[in-house]
């Protein structure tokens, strides 16, 4: 199964059932969210911009969820690239927050998806999401290599300068050069919200 058909399976399964996360129901509320727009990734008519593969809400906590999805992630430079891919999403994401733009997000989702995600919904029900939700990181995978706990634990001790020192080491990628666009003021947003990390079952 590569990443697409894992997008693909995970999407249908989490629109008949809700994400289970330390013992907390997360509804999906969207996927493939795109940044500045609020528009869905759709290579039949808009798919320029940056994405996030995922979009979750727990009503109980009032907590929305930024999920970026990898089948499998091995190497430390694959396991920085993505914590960079998934601080990136998650700051737009929180700069830009509007609980009716992700409302909207969340009709043009559902009620236009394709089979492979779940087909269309004919009537979707409003959330009422907090104004001021609290706004998670998370980095999803159906496999990660024995040791991605501890180097993501260091990755969420160090400051952007030092995250910057830590890529540094390796060639260039598309993620880091986007990382080298967050500001210091951007990375606050987020400096103090250890980014999550789930491996799928």
């Amino acid at each position: 199964m590569n990443e697409w058909e894992l997008q693909h399976y995970l999407t249908k399964k989490w629109r008949k059932e809700n994400l289970n996360y330390n013992s907390v129901e997360y509804h999906l509320i969207c996927w493939e969210l795109m940044f500045p727009s609020w528009d869905i990734n759709d290579n039949k008519t808009k798919w320029n911009e940056i994405s996030t593969d995922f979009i979750f809400y727990s009503i109980e906590l009032s907590e929305l969820l930024c999920v970026e999805l990898k089948n499998i992630i091995k190497g430390k430079k694959n396991i920085l690239s993505a914590y960079c891919q998934t601080t990136h999403r998650t700051i737009h994401f929180t700069e830009q927050y509007d609980a009716k733009k992700l409302n909207r997000a969340r009709n043009q989702c559902f009620s236009t998806s394709i089979k492979e995600r779940g087909d269309v919904e004919s009537t979707i029900d409003d959330i009422k999401f907090s104004i001021n939700p609290s706004i998670k990181r998370v980095l999803m995978a159906k496999s990660f290599q024995s040791n991605s706990s501890e180097y993501i634990d260091y990755l969420n001790s160090l400051s952007r300068s030092e995250v910057q020192n830590e890529y540094s080491l390796y060639s260039t990628n598309k993620e880091f050069n986007r990382f080298n666009d967050i500001t210091e003021e951007q990375f606050g947003l987020i400096e103090h919200n250890p980014l999550l990390y789930i491996q799928i079952q």
